[in-house]
């Protein structure tokens, strides 16, 4: 009789175990059908490389089965790391100044529960050692004020192209510019702990293989089509840890083959 009550009383055991697990998995697969499968939701605070970064990441993003991406833009044309922290300041003095398309940083801060924000130094700064902080610092501790659980990358801008009139301007070459900004950004890296987006490091490699062009012909700073899709790729690779041989996603008018090599130099991991 003991025998069989154990026995009625491991089945009901069990019964229960797998009811919990069950309800368990019901709830994950609800809420992962609320957010998508793999949902980041990411903040760039920035200027006009990161908007090239992010440019096509939402349909690269969206070509990999279960995975999307949410984008908020804190960007500002030119603007450098001391210009976010001046920003910042202001901001708190005068809630009225909105210098990001109407909203504080505060505001975009706010506005989502982050999973990634960005930072970046500007373009014709990264190179310069001297130009971060304290500015990321100030950048960091508002940051994990407003939103502490959100990760926090730090976004490798690119060198200009070796023909950009800037460098003259500069009296560096395009390899100087990107050992100067290689160099800057894995030390902000090491300084925080935190992961950074390889994109200067994809287009240094993929302009050494074979000279394709990635820069814009009026400028030749900002990205073209062809460097926009490169950083889109590697930002999606680092975000989700995937590999980008698995984007679908190719812009129009771009060849397969030129799409398939830059995803090649896109995992830069």
């Amino acid at each position: 009789m003991n025998s069989k009550k154990k026995i009625i009383a491991g089945v009901f055991f069990l019964f229960i175990l797998c009811f919990c697990i069950g309800i368990k998995l019901s709830l994950a697969s609800t809420l992962r059908s609320e957010r998508g499968p793999e949902t980041i939701r990411m903040l760039t605070i920035g200027n006009s490389f990161a908007d090239n970064a992010c440019q096509y990441l939402k349909e690269i993003t969206e070509s990999v089965k279960g995975y999307q991406i949410i984008i908020g833009n804190a960007n500002i044309g030119g603007a450098a790391l001391d210009k976010h922290a001046d920003f910042i300041k202001k901001s708190e003095v005068d809630p009225t100044f909105k210098p990001y398309n109407g909203k504080s940083l505060k505001d975009w801060l706010l506005e989502e529960q982050w999973d990634v924000i960005t930072i970046q130094q500007v373009s014709h700064k990264s190179y310069k050692i001297e130009s971060y902080q304290p500015y990321a610092d100030e950048i960091v501790a508002y940051i994990q004020k407003y939103m502490p659980n959100a990760k926090i990358y730090i976004h490798q801008t690119w060198a200009y192209a070796p023909d950009c009139i800037r460098l003259d301007e500069f009296g560096i070459t395009s390899d100087q510019m990107y050992k100067g900004l290689k160099k800057n950004y894995k030390a902000l890296s090491k300084h925080y702990d935190f992961p950074v987006l390889n994109s200067g490091d994809a287009f240094h490699r993929a302009y050494k293989t074979n000279q394709i062009n990635l820069w814009n012909d009026d400028d030749r700073f900002h990205a073209n089509v062809n460097g926009s899709y490169l950083a889109g790729c590697v930002w999606f690779s680092e975000l989700f840890d995937v590999s980008p041989k698995e984007i679908k996603y190719v812009p129009a008018g771009m060849p397969e083959l030129t799409a398939n090599f830059l995803r090649g130099h896109a995992d830069v991991r």
